[in-house]
C-alpha cells in the first residue's frame, strides 16, 4: 500500500483554483491515500516554499500565477517544453534535484484536439502573456500542419520581436499582427489567451474580433472559464468552441503522470473531469 503524500499548487492568489478538486478525484480513483491542497505563497516566499517542500517529501508542485517565470530560478533541470516556453507550472521533486516542466501547452493541444484532431494550416492567438506563449509554442509544436502559419495578435506587435529572436522556431511561422487587420481571416483556431471575459477584467479587446471571418469549421477556444461572451457568440455562429476547463484538466494529467510515472487510465480522466463540474 503507497504511504499518503502531498502535492499542492503554489500562487497568489490562489483560493479560486480549481485543482485541488481535480487532483483529489484523481487520486481517489487510483486508490491512492495523497493529498492536494492550494497553498497561498507570496512571490517573496516561492523560493523558501519550494525549498520547503521538498524537504518535507512533498510527491510534486503545481505552480500558478505570478510564480511560473519566477520558478525558473529555483529549479536544477528544466524540460525542453519548459526552456522553450520559458516558465514552469509543475514542479517534480527527485533524488538529484527539482526539475521543472511545463504542461501548459500539451495540456492545450489535448484540449484542442478533443474539438477536432485535424492540423490548423491558419491558427490566431490573441495576447501575449505567459499563457499565450505556452499556447503558441503548443500550436507551432503539436497542432500547426506543415507550411502553416499563427497569427499572433497583440496591442503592440513590435513587442513581440525578442520574443520570436529568442525562439527561431516560432520565427519561422509565428506572424506579429495587431488588432483590428483581419487576423481572423480563414483562421481553422482561435484561441483566446487574454484576460477579456475573465472575472474582473476588461470586457472588450482593442479592436471587435471578426469571428464571420474565420474558416468554416473553425475551432475558437478561451484560455478562461466558465464561458466567455466571446464562446457565446462563436457558438450563435456555428462555431466548435471550448473553454479553459479541458486544458486544465489535460494539463493536471500530464503533471500527475509526471509524478506518479505512469500514464491515466480512462475512468481516472473522467473522474478529474468530473470534479472541474
Amino acid at each position: 500500500m503507497s504511504l499518503p503524500r502531498c502535492f499542492g499548487i503554489i500562487g497568489d492568489p490562489v483560493a479560486q483554483s480549481r485543482s485541488p478538486a481535480m487532483h483529489t478525484a484523481a487520486f481517489a480513483s487510483l486508490g491512492l491515500p495523497h493529498h492536494y491542497v492550494a497553498f497561498h505563497v507570496t512571490p517573496a516566499q516561492l523560493g523558501p516554499a519550494i525549498a520547503g517542500a521538498r524537504a518535507l517529501g512533498f510527491g510534486g508542485v503545481n505552480l500558478t500565477v505570478p510564480h511560473k517565470q519566477r520558478a525558473l530560478e529555483h529549479v536544477d533541470r528544466l524540460t525542453d517544453a519548459a526552456r522553450r516556453i520559458g516558465a514552469v507550472n509543475t514542479l517534480v521533486f527527485t533524488d538529484t534535484g527539482i526539475v521543472g516542466a511545463n504542461t501548459d501547452g500539451i495540456g492545450f493541444a489535448a484540449a484542442a484536439r478533443e474539438l477536432d484532431e485535424r492540423p490548423v494550416e491558419v491558427a490566431t492567438v490573441l495576447g501575449a502573456g505567459g499563457a499565450a506563449l505556452a499556447v503558441v509554442d503548443a500550436i507551432v509544436h503539436e497542432l500547426l500542419a506543415p507550411g502553416g502559419r499563427l497569427r499572433w495578435v497583440t496591442r503592440d506587435p513590435a513587442a513581440l520581436t525578442p520574443v520570436l529572436a529568442a525562439r527561431p522556431w516560432l520565427a519561422r511561422v509565428v506572424v506579429p499582427t495587431a488588432y483590428g487587420t483581419g487576423a481572423e481571416r480563414g483562421a481553422r483556431l482561435l484561441v483566446n489567451c487574454t484576460t477579456v471575459g475573465m472575472h474582473g477584467g476588461p470586457t472588450e479587446f482593442p479592436a471587435p474580433i471578426e469571428l464571420a471571418a474565420l474558416a468554416a469549421g473553425a475551432r475558437v477556444i478561451d484560455v478562461v472559464y466558465p464561458r466567455s461572451r466571446l464562446l457565446e457568440q462563436a457558438a450563435a455562429l456555428g462555431f466548435r468552441t471550448q473553454d479553459g476547463l479541458p486544458m486544465l484538466l489535460w494539463q493536471g494529467v500530464r503533471a500527475l503522470e509526471r509524478w506518479l510515472g505512469r500514464s491515466m487510465p480512462e475512468e481516472t480522466i473522467a473522474a478529474m473531469r468530473a470534479a472541474l463540474g
